[in-house]
């Protein structure tokens, strides 16, 4: 008993036993504390990794759901975050507005689709713009705001830590291994020699030491017992483990980072070739396969677009056709992976020239926010074969692709509505539901001067003149709070203070949150003016048809009146009772076809009798007239250059504008004051306003001067209107300054107003010189009488009548018809006789052209005299029947003298 006590206390008792023991319990806490402390460690470091990846994934997540919450998109952003949150461990994504309102909730299940979450909680007392992460319920939850200038809203990732979880009792397994081991070797070493298994023990603890270091490697024991060399291949294990776990932690990592690299750069660029490049530089990383390829389709299913990496396209001119595998996957709905290309039912049996031989192919198509199919991801030739995680990166890519590609056309179609917008020549304005001006585009500076800095944060009403009521406004904004659109038009001020119109649109913009108003404004000043001047050019035009009227039919009265005064005063001598009034009729009928000629005029429809005239004279012999008409009260001063060139125009005409201008300046001066006439030889001034080009030697310069009351500048510009008059009711016609204006045009000349307010007013005429040409000579009086038939053809008795008595006396013999169809019988009977026939040109049934017409059918030769009260120039068509044989034109009313010399000219020829 002694001794197998002492034996016993040999093993166990004695000092070796108990260096033995204590060895062996030194070694056991070593590997324990070890593995201990390699749990903590791991642990902590895969969780940081793990925040790590999931605050780059809430960033970017954020940053991809700033496009979605500004346009207020949230069907796309559904539609992303269901993408989204195929991820592995990704349990649920919450987006939250800024008020902390739930507007999508995705759930993901393991093994399930993602699935909308309804009836959510609001978020309380979300931060600002830090990002927080919290641990609870063994989830990781992620709180990010997101923000563009101001916080749009948060979104919420909750993160499964089960990945941790395994780690975690892959680690704790792998310590609990150890500390086994530690325990066997403790163990062993009592039972055993601990000489022997002295080295492969430390080789044993150096590699514990070092196992979180050994990447995989394999120790190696021989000669042992085989308890020591279960525990190295136990370490081994272990070891391999860890390191695959930890490779697995830094590939999932290397991914994340990838994804957040294409993330970034979907958000950065608007550039498609940049950004297929960068997706397919991270993605062959990410997958290791051999090639890679991204092609875009058109609207018929062919390639309009094909980036590759690892192949060589040979056939650079033309994309490829895209036939069986390819059309396999365009027309495919959902991600292809195919582990034998070769025995696929869609292989065509080839490859284009130059491709690598595919072995494996995993491919996924890119859909429109539409739905169509707009391209595809492929991927080909991974070494290991693709996985369904894989599959999974892939379609998330794809994915990712697919919001890129749309958010980068739609970026494209805004970048060209703004330079449409920019380019743009109407103002475009848009304000918010207040009214203040949020956009404005560069036209509102062109045409009202206010600049985009000037005009957003104020409200439209900076541009209001004062010219519209309240009502105009109550009106408009009723109108577009209804939802509907306004019409009408402004009379704005500028900057400057400069006036405007502007024909404008303004119609209200729905959001879903907000309102609103967008105007659209035409500057329309030119075409007001130009519709003004059109409007009245059709007033003048109508006024003169109506004046040409009036006097031609006051000219055939004035015929009778002044041919029968004039026979009344032929037959009585001057001492007769009779002669006075014959003289006084004869007088009145002049002065009336005077007036008849000025309305003629007026309506351009008086042939103007120019010649050569002075116009120093014709003022000359205007002053008795002017004396008598102007107050005593206004000075009149000529100042009239001497050897002043002739013009050519009408005395009586030119005599009209200076009497006109003459009794203006006097309304002008009531209390009196100035007048001054003044001539002389300028060339071109101002410019002409009728365009008139300085190809005569220059201009004879009229001015009238006054120093009267003036007028503003709105006067000014309506001075010639016909009717227009700044007198009271029945002291102006308003066509004075009208006349004049005619009168001058008619001359070829322009006329110019200077005028201020209390200074006077000045008004310069400009008359082309006349050159090479003479003044008339008087003609003395010749022999009127003739022989011959003549038929009168007119539908006034009185003209018939007064015509017979005055032309027989002078020795023809006179022949009337009241009407065209009588005088065409009288002459188809009388042809060979009748030597001139005098036509009048109006007529009731027939006019004098169809008459005319008729009678050269019968004699060709026939000599025809035409009469109107109309001028030659005035009556359409007179200068074409002279043309065609009419021998003249006698203009009503028409003394014995004129008509006289007519006929013998006519009968001469």
């Amino acid at each position: 008993m002694q001794l197998r006590g002492n034996k016993r206390g040999l093993v166990f008792g004695g000092l070796y036993g108990r260096l033995v023991l204590l060895v062996s319990f030194i070694v056991v806490l070593t590997i324990a504390a070890y593995g201990v402390i390699n749990y903590i460690k791991q642990s902590r470091h895969s969780i940081d990794v793990i925040k790590q990846n999931a605050e780059l994934m809430a960033r970017n997540l954020a940053l991809s759901c700033v496009d979605y919450l500004v346009v207020n998109d949230f069907g796309g952003m559904e539609m992303f975050l269901e993408r989204f949150a195929e991820f592995p461990d990704i349990s649920r994504i919450q987006v939250y507005d800024s008020k902390g309102d739930v507007l999508s909730d995705i759930l993901h299940k393991p093994g399930f689709s993602p699935t909308l979450h309804f009836d959510s909680p609001p978020l309380k007392s979300p931060p600002l713009t830090q990002t927080s992460i919290r641990i609870e319920d063994e989830q990781m939850v992620i709180l990010q705001p997101v923000i563009a200038g101001a916080v749009l809203g948060w979104v919420k990732i909750t993160y499964s830590l089960n990945m941790i979880k395994d780690t975690q009792g892959i680690i704790l397994k792998n310590s609990v291994l150890v500390g086994i081991a530690g325990v066997i070797i403790s163990f062993i070493a009592i039972l055993i020699a601990l000489r022997q298994p002295v080295n492969a023990i430390k080789r044993i603890a150096a590699f514990a030491r070092r196992l979180d270091e050994a990447k995989g490697d394999v120790i190696s024991i021989k000669g042992v017992p085989v308890e020591i060399e279960d525990l190295s291949s136990a370490l081994n294990y272990a070891s391999q483990k860890l390191y695959s776990t930890e490779k697995a932690i830094v590939s999932e990592k290397e991914r994340f980072k990838m994804l957040h690299q294409i993330a970034v750069e979907m958000n950065r660029t608007t550039d498609i070739d940049g950004l297929l490049n960068t997706i397919l530089d991270c993605s062959v990383r990410m997958l290791r396969s051999e090639f890679a390829a991204i092609a875009l389709y058109d609207e018929s299913g062919k390639y309009k677009k094909l980036i590759a990496r690892g192949i060589t396209i040979k056939t650079v001119d033309v994309l490829p056709e895209g036939l069986g595998i390819l059309e396999f996957i365009r027309l495919s709905l959902v991600p292809v992976r195919i582990d034998n290309v070769f025995e696929h039912p869609a292989f065509s049996g080839s490859l284009p020239e130059g491709h690598p031989i595919v072995k494996n192919l995993l491919a996924s198509p890119i859909f429109s926010d539409e739905g169509k199919s707009m391209g595809a991801i492929y991927f080909g030739n991974k070494e290991e074969g693709f996985t369904l995680y894989d599959e999974t990166i892939v379609n998330a890519i794809s994915a990712d692709a697919a919001i890129a590609l749309s958010r980068a056309e739609r970026l494209s179609q805004l970048k060209k509505f703004k330079q449409v917008i920019d380019s743009a020549f109407d103002i475009i304005i848009i304000a918010d539901a207040n009214g203040h001006i949020t956009y404005a585009n560069p036209a509102l500076e062109t045409v009202t001067g206010y600049s985009r800095e000037e005009a957003i944060g104020n409200k439209p009403s900076i541009l209001k003149s004062g010219y519209h009521d309240r009502k105009l406004y109550e009106n408009l904004w009723n109108t577009i709070k209804a939802g509907d659109v306004w019409r009408g038009e402004f009379i704005n001020r500028k900057k400057n203070g400069e006036i405007y119109y502007a024909s404008t649109v303004i119609f209200p913009i729905h959001t879903e949150s907000e309102v609103y108003y967008a105007g659209i404004q035409r500057d329309i000043t030119q075409e007001k003016k130009l519709y003004e001047q059109l409007v009245r050019s059709q007033k003048m035009e109508a006024i003169g048809t109506l004046a040409g009227g009036i006097a031609h039919d006051f000219n055939n009265l004035l015929t009778a009146v002044l041919g029968y005064s004039e026979i009344m005063m032929g037959m009585a001598t001057e001492d007769n009772p009779f002669y006075k009034p014959a003289s006084i009729i004869n007088n009145a009928a002049q002065k009336g076809a005077e007036l008849a000629k000025k309305i003629l005029m007026v309506a351009r429809k008086e042939k103007l009798e120019a010649k050569a005239v002075n116009i120093n004279e014709i003022i000359h012999n205007s002053m008795e007239l002017l004396q008598r008409s102007l107050p005593k009260n206004i000075e009149i001063t000529l100042n009239l250059k001497e050897n002043i060139p002739n013009i050519k125009a009408d005395p009586s005409q030119m005599h009209q504008v200076i009497m006109n201008l003459a009794v203006n300046a006097r309304d002008a001066m009531p209390d009196g004051g100035k007048l001054i006439i003044e001539t002389s030889v300028v060339g071109m001034e101002n410019g002409a306003a009728n365009g008139i080009t300085e190809d005569k030697g220059g201009f004879v310069k009229l001015s009238v001067s006054d120093s009267g009351t003036g007028m503003d500048t709105e006067t000014q510009s309506r001075i010639f209107d016909p009717f227009f008059t700044t007198k009271e009711t029945e002291k102006g016609t308003g066509l004075g300054l009208y006349i004049v204006h005619s009168v001058i045009n008619n001359h070829n000349g322009y006329i110019n107003i200077y005028s201020e307010l209390d200074k006077g007013t000045r008004f310069n005429i400009y008359l082309p010189i006349a050159k090479g040409i003479d003044k008339e000579e008087s003609i003395e009086d010749e022999d009127i009488t003739g022989t011959g038939t003549i038929l009168v053809i007119d539908d006034e008795p009185d003209i018939r009548e007064l015509c017979k008595d005055i032309l027989e006396p002078l020795g023809y013999e006179i022949m009337l018809a009241g009407n065209g169809s009588d005088g065409i019988n009288i002459f188809r009977t009388m042809k060979d006789k009748i030597s001139l026939v005098i036509l009048d040109m109006i007529m009731p049934k027939m006019s004098g052209g169809e008459v005319f017409q008729t009678l050269r059918t019968m004699k060709s030769d026939i000599k025809a005299l035409l009469c109107s009260g109309y001028s030659h120039d005035g009556f359409s068509g007179i200068d074409k029947l002279i043309k065609s044989g009419a021998c003249g034109f006698v203009q009503k009313p028409f003394t014995r003298q004129s008509i006289a010399k007519a006929i013998k000219k006519a009968l001469s020829e």
